[in-house]
């Protein structure tokens, strides 16, 4: 009886290590299954581009990116993808100090858009930009890329309809794009958490409270101002500032001088950047004969900020508080 006990005892024993085993190593076979499924998942997008409707779907992670504006090459760099960019162009500022290094490795294409050839050229996989990047006149239409194997990616966050919120997506998508999803997280949750320190420290201020702020981009007959629509519009909002022309639901549009007059700015944010540079608009605005009773001018009030701050992207957390000190900077 004992003989026959440790037998049944050992057969028990084997038929468990082996149950066991199994249930291991079918585990891992999940485990691996998941990983494959997570590397090959489709990653699809539906843009419109000058009215044409797009369907693009990214069955893997793109090797050779090219991006043609400021602000799509540093949120690539913000992604740590620098190795994967074989092209950029476009640039409205200096790059972002931190990524100089990692944008010198990086072939400029060209100063503003490069030719058809001159993209094609290096072979990409993956296009971003403006919108105006996606047009035959300037480089080559969606359809054109498409056909040579080119994935355009356009961000949500360049639309009249941007935010801070759209920002965020876009950083998203590009991780989802790219497989880097927890460096996208981060990136979102450091933006949030900057903003959220710089608005603390503004407090709470009511509507009436708030700062009037002219947003002056460029133009002298008539100028053209950063409106209360899109990223830009949403970057004075989050700095607590109160856009005079924040009505007009587009990102940028063009008033009349009586209007800015009408509507008596206390600060006049000039954004820097091409061939006028920030101290030539300021003088223009500060010797304008209809601007010289604005309380803005009288008090000397002025903020310079550059178009890649207020540009989609990795800066606009910086922009806020930029934009925030020349508001309120007793609270700095």
């Amino acid at each position: 009886m004992k003989k026959l006990y440790v037998v049944l005892v050992l057969i028990l024993s084997l038929a468990f290590t082996g149950c066991k085993s199994t249930d291991v190593k079918n585990e891992n076979n999940t485990v691996q299954n998941n990983e494959k499924m997570k590397q090959g998942e489709l990653v699809k997008f539906d843009y419109e581009i000058y009215g044409n409707n797009y369907e693009v779907t990214f069955e893997e992670a793109p090797k050779r990116a090219v991006t043609m504006s400021q602000f799509m090459t540093e949120m690539l760099l913000a992604l740590n993808l620098e190795d994967r960019m074989v092209g950029t162009a476009f640039m409205d500022n200096e790059i972002y100090p931190e990524f100089k290094d990692a944008y010198e490795k990086i072939p400029v294409l060209s100063d503003k858009y490069p030719s058809k050839e001159k993209l094609f050229s290096v072979e990409p996989d993956f296009v971003s930009g403006w919108t105006s990047a996606f047009d035959e006149k300037r480089v080559a239409s969606a359809d054109e890329m498409i056909e040579n194997g080119i994935k355009p990616f356009l961000a949500k966050s360049i639309s009249g309809n941007g935010s801070l919120e759209t920002v965020y997506q876009d950083f998203e998508d590009l991780g989802n794009i790219f497989r880097v999803e927890q460096k996208a997280n981060k990136v979102i949750l450091n933006m949030k958490s900057q903003i959220k320190s710089i608005q603390d420290k503004i407090g709470n201020i009511s509507e009436e409270e708030m700062v009037k702020v002219f947003a002056y981009d460029s133009g002298e007959k008539e100028p053209f101002i950063v409106a209360g629509g899109g990223v830009s519009g949403d970057i004075i909002r989050k700095a607590k500032g109160k856009n005079i022309f924040e009505d007009i639901k587009k990102g940028y549009a063009t008033v009349s001088w009586e209007e800015v007059v009408e509507k008596n700015p206390a600060i006049i944010v000039i954004v820097d950047y091409g061939d006028t540079d920030y101290e030539t608009k300021l003088n223009f605005l500060k010797n304008h004969p209809a601007l010289k009773e604005l309380e803005a001018v009288k008090e000397n009030r002025f903020v310079k900020i550059s178009l890649a701050d207020m540009s989609p992207g990795i800066r606009n957390a910086k922009a806020i508080e930029k934009l925030a000190n020349g508001f309120y900077p007793e609270k700095f």
